[in-house]
């Protein structure tokens, strides 16, 4: 076992509950005694956390060093088995396939019939969670049996599992052919973000509505109406069309309401769908719906109906911190603490999560606009450098763009001079490679490039002139997206007026109101 397999043996081992650590303990007593040295193997790297291989050895001298890859090849498998028998009974996909795999026991004993009447039970459970690809297996193994050997119901089963197969193969052609735009359109906003100019937008639209098959919404199963519904929350998310956004991130949400009983095979799903209709909001300004969704969000842990996976939970506290940090710049709310983001910089620092580096980037992003907003320069910087000095792969270029201006921005208010002199040749080169320079960023490079020869008597006129053309940018509908990640506007106010920045963030936001560009829908 390579030391990657060997990584996912003991982050399989941490992961468990005590109630899988039992059951796994229980499942292996059904294996004979030849095969419990695997079990020794569970219960060391359950107390050291870690694999060594000398303490492995030291440990337990019955094993071999020979033997260790084996070993641990069949421990992680052991494992597995036994995660799958605890959660059979919790996720229908998974009691469905193992009555598939009755049916195929079944057929070969020669039980055909018996075959035949496990394979009804697998099709109406994937019926039941909308799993159509289950139900056509189902289907064409059913159709494998008729033809070859005669059970008395061939005749006149032979053109029902024809349509039934006829009509499973289009509707999972409309899926196919949803789920990949909805895929490809989250693709494209992690690596590029909003749309920046006329020329995206226009690629954007043409490329949904080529690759946006022409359906009925009445006659869409869940999966189907889910996926439409996402392409079009990532849609109009990019173009930067926050009441469509919040409009179709509303639906996927209601989706579970008209289909309850996904909620448990899809809380992930649902989670996600609760967290774009809460970005949606806050984007949009609407701090009291905010506020009951995100009421809703944070107390899905309480739920009895969820028994909530490590993934779920993981995914749950995600968003739940996200919206924490954005009802802080809903709100203004810089200079308090609040414990939420306290834990959360606990957790990225000792790395005690199972987030993505995307996740991590847009964290470390957030918190230093919170420590900027309440003016500890010191702690921006320290967070934005964990943007600026990683070699991130070609996703969320915006924000990595944005972290390197604020950082400017940081050390100009430190006066460090040279520092920004140099900063400012290394940020357009950063911006020029990945295409990124807009108005925005022209205009703030451009001030700070020619404050050292500033006098101090200019500034406040400076600043003043600088504003001005910023908020002539914001009215403009693809110069939007720099307002949303940088208060740029608010830190100009800040200097002219001599006041904090929390002050002038809060002044802003009493007076601006949100305003949606204009609407520029697909049909």
């Amino acid at each position: 076992m390579t030391s990657i397999k060997t990584q996912y043996l003991t982050d399989l081992i941490n992961g468990l509950t005590k109630s899988e650590k039992r059951h796994f303990k229980l499942f292996s007593n059904r294996v004979g005694t030849s095969e419990k040295l695997y079990v020794q193997l569970f219960d060391l790297l359950s107390k050291d956390k870690v694999f060594i291989e000398k303490r492995v050895l030291e440990k337990i001298p019955e094993i071999k060093k020979s033997q260790l890859s084996n070993l641990k090849a069949n421990l992680y498998k052991q494992l597995l088995r036994a995660l799958r028998d605890i959660n059979k009974e919790d996720y229908a996909e998974i009691k469905a396939r193992e009555l598939f795999d009755f049916a195929k026991v079944l057929y070969a004993k020669g039980q055909y019939q018996a075959s035949i009447e496990m394979l009804e039970k697998v099709k109406n459970l994937a019926a039941k969670i909308h799993k159509q690809p289950l139900e056509y297996l189902a289907i064409s193994f059913e159709k494998q049996i008729e033809s070859q050997h005669v059970t008395g119901s061939m005749s006149p089963k032979a053109f029902v599992l024809s349509e039934n197969s006829e009509k499973i193969i289009n509707s999972l052609r409309v899926t196919d052919s949803l789920s990949n735009l909805s895929l490809s359109l989250y693709g494209i906003y992690l690596q590029r973000g909003y749309v920046r100019n006329e020329e995206d937008y226009n690629y954007l639209k043409s490329y949904v509505l080529e690759k946006l098959p022409e359906v009925e919404l009445d006659t869409l199963d869940f999966y189907q109406l889910l996926h439409y519904y996402q392409i079009h929350v990532w849609y109009y998310h990019m173009i930067q069309d926050f009441p469509s956004y919040f409009k179709y991130s509303q639906k996927w949400v209601d989706l579970f309401d008209l289909f309850p009983e996904m909620k448990k095979p899809e809380t992930t799903v649902y989670i996600k769908g609760l967290h774009n209709v809460l970005n949606a909001l806050f984007m949009s300004g609407s701090l009291e719906r905010f506020d009951s969704v995100l009421f809703k969000l944070s107390h899905l842990l309480e739920d009895s109906k969820y028994k909530l996976s490590r993934n779920e939970l993981s995914q749950l506290e995600l968003f739940k911190y996200t919206h924490v940090i954005n009802r802080v710049y809903l709100t203004a709310e810089y200079d308090k603490d609040f414990t939420e983001i306290t834990l959360l910089e606990k957790k990225i620092n000792e790395e005690d999560h199972q987030w993505d580096l995307n996740r991590i980037l847009v964290f470390n992003y957030k918190i230093a606009c919170i420590y900027f907003g309440r003016g500890n320069l010191a702690t921006t910087i320290n967070y934005l450098n964990r943007i600026t000095n990683f070699n991130y792969p070609n996703f969320k270029e915006d924000i990595q763009c944005f972290a390197r201006i604020l950082n400017l921005i940081a050390h100009f208010e430190l006066g460090n001079d040279i520092l920004v002199s140099y900063q400012i040749k290394s940020v357009y080169k950063f911006l020029l490679k990945m295409k990124e320079l807009q108005k925005v960023q022209k205009e703030v490079l451009r001030f700070i490039r020619k404050t050292p020869s500033m006098m101090e008597k200019d500034l406040i006129l400076e600043f003043k002139l600088l504003k001005k053309k910023l908020e002539e940018i914001e009215t403009e509908p693809f110069e939007k997206r720099p307002f949303l990640y940088l208060d740029i506007i608010s830190w100009l106010d800040s200097k002219i007026n001599k006041t904090t920045m929390v002050k002038a963030i809060r002044k802003r936001l009493k007076s601006k109101g949100f305003k949606a560009r204009p609407k520029s829908d697909l049909y």
